[in-house]
This record gives C-alpha cells, structure tokens and sequence, in this order.
C-alpha cells in the first residue's frame, strides 16, 4: 500500500509516467517539465492542471530533489522486474517443460547442473555424473532458492532503507548545522563592523576637530590681516588728502624712512593629515586585534560523542546531557571524546588547553585510525597518549600516577612528530609534567575529554587563543593559501 503511494507520488499527472525532469508549483503538485510547459501551451498558461489554481512563480525551476528520488525509485522498479522476470523464466523452465516426444508419458527429470529438464529414458545415460531430481523436487528446490534470494533482497532493501533514513537525519542536522554557522558569521562580522564603524567615527571625529581648529586659527589671522588692510587703507587715503589739498606745510605728516618686509603667512595653519591619516590602517588594525583571538587547535564538531558540548568558536567544549546526533564514521559514540579539526604528521607543535577547576578532564593525542565505536583504551599500543585527571589524581596514559606540586590551571601540550616527544606542562609555570615518547606512524590529532562539573567554576575545557607567553609562530603557506606552524623552542622546565 506504502508503495504504491510512492509510486502515485512520483507520477506525473498528465503523462502516467515516472517524473523526469519534475517541477513543484506553489499548490505543490508536480509536473514533467516538459508535460506542464505543453499543458501551458495550449490552455491557460500559469494554472495547475490538477487544481486549477493561479501559479504565483512566474519562473518554475527543477526539483532536484524529486528527481534524485524518482531516478532511484524507477531503478528499483527496473531491478524489481527483472528478478521477478529471472524468477518466472527459472520457474517455467520447470512447469513448462517439455517432454519428449518419443517418451510423451515419461514424468520428466531436472537435471541441476544444467537447469533444465530431461528425459529420463533418452537421457538420463548422459547426466550420471550430473545431480538429478525429479521436476517436483526441481521446482521445490528453485522456489527455495527464490525464496532465499528474496530474503538477501529484502535484507538488503532493508539496508537501503535505514540509509536512507540516516541520510535523511545527516539532511537535517546538516541544515542545522548551516543555520548556526551563518548565525556565527553573521555575529562575527557584525561586531567587526561595529568595531570599523566606531574607529572610523573616531577617525572623522579627529578630522573635524583638527578642521576646526586649523579654521579657527585661519579665521583669526585672516582678521589680523583684514584689520591691517583697512588701517594701511587710512594711511593711504589720508596722504592722498594731503596730496590734493597741498597742506603738507600747514599739516605734518609721518613720513617713512624705508619699506617694511611684505607680510608672510603664518605657519600650521593647514590640516594636519598626518596626524589624521598616519598609520590609520595599522591603528585599526592594532584595535582590533585586542579582540580577536588565535586558536592552534579547533574542534571539529563531527567527531563530538553526544555528551561533548562545543562553543559557538570551536574552541571550548564542556559535558552536557546528551543530544541526538547523527551517527557518522568520524563520530565517536561511547567515549566522551572530542578531536581536533586538523592532524598532525610532522613537525612540532603546541597548544594551550585551560582546565581550570575542572574535576575530571583527559587531554592529548590520538593516532587517526583509533576505532570510534569500541571501548576506548589509553596508550600507545591502542594509540592514545594522554595525560588524565579524576578523583584528585594525574596519571599517564598507562594509569601511572603523575607527581604535581599544584594543580595546573592551563596545561601545555607540546608535540615533536620526528623525535616521538608528547610533553606536558603547567603553562602558567612551565613546569615539566609529563612526557610521552613513541615511533608515530601516523597522523595524530589533538583530543579532549571532559567530565561533569557540577560545582566547578569553570564549566568548559578551552584551548587558548591568545597567550603571550606562547612561543608559536605563524608564517602563510602562499602556495596553499593556509597557516601552518613554525618549529618552536623547548621551554626549559623547572625542578
């Protein structure tokens, strides 16, 4: 009943045949694209030929989606038939034989070797190193047979069926996933542009102070010279009446010995854009950065066990109650384990990990082909190196107790792929710890495991992201447009 409502679904109404091509109006009844466009030829164009009802698109496109699902279920239908065709064929090789002629009333024999039927009295002479039955026991055998395929066919139809409800879970969480990754960007890039916006206010504030100024300044020089003028302007016309009405003798007038300089405008009166735009950029920049942060490992949420909570950043991970997630090949499903998004395979490498007052915690590496589904053991026979905190206690990898003077608040892990090296450290001290030494073979990826903190203060495992103290530097791989880490020293620890 189930599929033939498929069936009905994946049918195109005008046609009768399996959708090729399918397009979705807005009353979502599907169409051939090429039915509905000759249905829109020759009657009212824009009007589902089901429901009569006005389309709103103007434009419809391809459901890909319908046609992936149409595609796979008129393969199934084909692979459907030609069983049921092989089964017939095989089955009326048996019913349907037919018996000889000269041995009309001879029941005939079936010969299995050959899959077919024979005369026991011509015959039967040239199959005695053959298996034959009589044809009852010919057909019983081949239904069985059928039987059997049927229920390796079912089995594995059963399995198509589980994946694709797995995928369509994968379908789901995968769009979930897309919502929170644009949510983060978008909040990202929002408070950078906020912080642009301030800094560039900031910059047109300088620039309107610094043109106020100089004009205030420009505005009073330019009074100083205007009331010069209108006093040389007196001077002149007063000389001029003298001039005009010959009364130099009667009248003395100041006469002058030398010409004064020409007057020179005064100095710093232009905007100071160097101040304004001096190095503008880089003060941004510098601005910024005070808010951002670089983290050496981020945390791939796909290989995060149910119980692993991660932060927006990708950079903290605290024990929750567990949520319902997909269950892929990278997923760990019995440890509460966390990887990194990026392994290692050379070179060396460091990270800061804040633990806090974390009761229970577990941080280190794994080599890539650790089994994900299984019970998980510490070591290097099982590929897992480790420095693990419980009950008040540090220990190694191999349950060894670890000596600690104080209880770490960040611990550093220090990788040298080449020497086989795993150190850890108190960062904030640089106190030696531990240290693991192995032949890696393989990638390693970091790892974290954390337990529940009901009473802790800090709720969250985090790898930091800004740490002066850090000694790792980035350089650009230009060719792969990528960071990558430069060798680093060894800090030297203290006894």
């Amino acid at each position: 009943m189930a599929e033939a409502l498929f069936e009905d679904f994946l049918t195109c109404p005008i046609c009768l045949d399996p959708l090729k091509e399918p397009v979705t109006l807005g009353c979502h009844h599907s169409f051939c694209c090429s039915c509905l466009n000759n249905s829109w030829d020759h009657n009212l164009p824009g009007t589902c030929p089901v429901c009569r009802r006005r389309s709103s698109r103007e434009k419809v496109e391809v459901n890909f989606a319908l046609r992936e699902l149409s595609l796979s279920f008129s393969e199934q239908k084909k692979v459907k038939e030609l069983d049921v065709k092989e089964t017939s064929t095989k089955e009326a090789k048996v019913i349907n034989v037919k018996i000889c002629s000269s041995h009309p009333n001879v029941p005939p024999l079936f010969c299995l070797d050959e899959a077919r039927a024979v005369c026991p009295v011509c015959e039967f002479s040239l199959h005695s190193q053959h298996t034959v039955v009589s044809g009852n026991e010919a057909e019983k055998r081949l239904k069985k047979q059928a039987q059997t395929q049927i229920l390796v066919l079912k089995d594995q139809k059963q399995g198509y069926e589980e994946l694709e409800k797995t995928y369509e879970e994968l379908q789901r969480h995968q769009e979930e996933q897309t919502v929170e990754c644009l949510s983060q960007i978008t909040h990202v890039f929002s408070h950078l542009q906020q912080i642009l916006k301030e800094e560039e206010e900031k910059a047109l504030g300088v620039l309107r102070e610094e043109q106020r100024k100089q004009t205030q300044s420009l505005d009073l020089e330019m009074h100083k010279v205007r009331d010069k003028i209108a006093a040389l302007t007196n001077s002149i016309q007063d000389l001029q009446k003298s001039i005009d009405t010959h009364s130099f003798l009667s009248a003395p007038t100041q006469t002058t010995t030398a010409p004064l300089p020409r007057p020179q405008p005064k100095a710093g009166l232009l905007l100071d854009q160097a101040k304004v735009l001096g190095n503008l950029a880089y003060r941004v920049w510098m601005k910024m950065k005070t808010i951002v942060t670089y983290s050496p490992v981020i945390f791939d949420p796909n290989t995060a066990e149910c119980h692993m909570h991660l932060s927006q950043d990708l950079c903290g991970v605290r024990h929750g109650p567990p949520r319902a997630l997909p269950v892929v090949p990278e997923r760990f499903t019995n440890e509460s384990i966390l990887l990194g998004s990026e392994g290692f395979s050379s070179g060396q490498h460091q990270w800061d990990v804040e633990v806090g007052d974390l009761p229970t915690w577990d941080i280190g590496v794994v080599k890539k082909s650790i089994d994900r589904r299984g019970e998980i053991f510490t070591g290097s026979k099982f590929g897992i190196w480790c420095l693990w905190h419980g009950k008040g206690r540090y220990t190694d990898s191999s349950g060894q107790t670890v000596s600690v003077e104080s209880a770490p608040k960040k611990i550093r892990v220090k990788l040298d792929y080449e020497k086989g090296e795993l150190s850890f450290y108190d960062a904030d001290l640089l106190h030696l710890l531990l240290t693991h030494t192995a032949v890696f073979t393989e990638t390693l990826f970091p790892y974290v495991s954390v337990g529940p903190a009901p009473e802790a203060k800090t709720k969250e495992v985090r790898v930091s992201g800004k740490d002066s103290t850090c000694s790792v530097g980035l350089s650009t791989d230009r060719s792969r447009h990528r960071f990558k880490f430069q060798k680093i020293k060894q800090p030297t620890s203290r006894s």
